[in-house]
């Protein structure tokens, strides 16, 4: 599967999503409990391990996994939790979510409905 059968031609996919701050909707996802980071796979981009160091002391957890959606199936996926299932503190969504959309990568998140 390409992104070519959903119409968008080669020059809009070199382009990207439009890379931002990640501020423009990271309030979407306050009281996530889960948040999914897509890369490009056998890669470690800049900042990982600053990034990594940093949820450590959010008392997040930082896990490489094999869910992802089948379209998405060739990323690499980082999913981050907080370590007691509680939502994820918001210094470090914003953080995480912020290091994503600097690098144009996919992401996702999980919030419970009753929260």
């Amino acid at each position: 599967m390409s992104l070519r059968n959903f119409g968008i031609n080669r020059k809009q996919i070199r382009q990207g999503g439009g890379r931002g701050t990640g501020s423009d909707h990271v309030e979407e996802m306050f009281g996530a409990t889960e948040l999914y980071i897509y890369q490009t796979p056998n890669t470690r981009p800049k900042g990982y391990q600053t990034l990594k160091t940093f949820l450590d002391a959010q008392e997040c957890e930082v896990v490489f996994t094999a869910d992802a959606p089948p379209e998405l199936s060739r990323y690499e996926t980082l999913r981050i939790t907080h370590k007691n299932g509680e939502p994820i503190p918001t210094p470090a969504l914003k953080r995480s979510h912020s290091w994503a959309h600097q690098r144009n990568f996919l992401h996702s998140f999980f919030k419970p409905m009753y929260r």
